[in-house]
This record gives C-alpha cells, structure tokens and sequence, in this order.
C-alpha cells in the first residue's frame, strides 16, 4: 500500500512538472505585441549604430538585422524622419569575439563560438525621457567540419538575428512599463 501511495505521488509530481513546462511554453509562444497601444506612439527612428570592435560592418549587419525585425514584428512602426519619430533607438557594439572552443589532437580549434555585445537607449525624442539603456549579448557556436558544418558567415547571421530579436524584446518591455495598455 505504501509502495502504491508513492508511485501515485511520484506520478502527480510528474505530471504538475509537465504541465508547468507546457504552460511556460505556451506563455512564451504567445509573443505580446504593442498593436493595441496607438501607432503615434510606436513611431521608432533607428539610429545607425556605432561600433567600438576592432571588427568591421558588425553594426552595419547588426542595424539591418533589427531594421528586419522590427518591421517583422510591426511593434514599432520604423520612420526614416527623425521629425517624425516618437522615439529613437541608439546603439553601439561593444564585443565581437571568435573564440576557439573544441580542439583538435594538433590543437587547431574545430569548433567555435561568436559572441557579440550591444548597448542600447532608447528614448522618447521630444522629452528626451530614456525608456531603455541596457546591454544585450549573444553568443552562438558552430563548427565548419564537424556535426552539421556551417561557416563563420552563416554563424554570424544567426548571432545578429538572435542579438536583434533580444534588443525587440527589451523595447517592447521598456515601451510596456512606461506606457499604459488603452483599455478596450
């Protein structure tokens, strides 16, 4: 009976684990999108950003990656005059590094990583009132002989598109906690 009675606990521990996974999965699939808040509000100005890395065009790779999303997502609603935006988006990349990370027997990396930093501020351009000043970083790994090969290059572009979807995801929470959802 009492081998009985921790099988059931041991099941009913299982089974609220998995259900919290699910819910967690299902929270974070449902992506919250700012369409309900005013388009006047959601005007953005993406500066170009600036690159502190002794690597070149990651800001170029970095601007148009977001410039992408941001359009993909439609939270923001881009504007290419700076008169017209409501709010403006700055950053800078502050890291870029390829490190080696798996060895070989003669010491010749055979996997990498790609690890990438990003300062950013957004802020209201009439008030001048910042909404958001953090630091986003990503980091990927790839290997171009081992597992599934991949270049440096297309490394690069998945570390660009998952720093882009990080910042997204800091300006929508940054625009939600100053801004309040109009009641429907």
């Amino acid at each position: 009976m009492l081998q009985k009675s921790a099988r059931e606990t041991l099941m009913l521990q299982h089974s609220s684990r998995l259900a919290f996974l699910f819910g967690l999965i299902f929270i974070g699939c449902l992506s919250p999108d700012l369409k309900e808040y005013d388009r006047s509000n959601r005007t953005l100005f993406l500066f170009n950003f600036t690159n502190s890395t002794f690597d070149a065009d990651t800001q170029v790779e970095l601007n148009r990656a977001l410039r992408e999303e941001l359009h993909s997502k439609g939270d923001f609603l881009l504007t290419d005059q700076q008169d017209a935006a409501k709010l403006g988006l700055y950053g800078e990349v502050t890291l870029y590094r390829k490190e080696g990370r798996l060895y070989d027997n003669l010491r010749n990396p055979t996997r990498y990583e790609l690890i990438a930093g990003v300062r950013i501020r957004m802020r209201e351009m009439d008030s001048g009132v910042v909404l958001l000043s953090t630091e986003e970083s990503a980091s990927v790994q790839f290997s171009p002989r081992e597992g599934f090969p991949e270049s440096e290059y297309q490394a690069r572009q998945r570390l660009v598109r998952l720093l882009s979807r990080r910042i997204h995801q800091s300006m929508v929470a940054a625009f939600r906690s100053r801004y309040q959802a109009p009641v429907p």
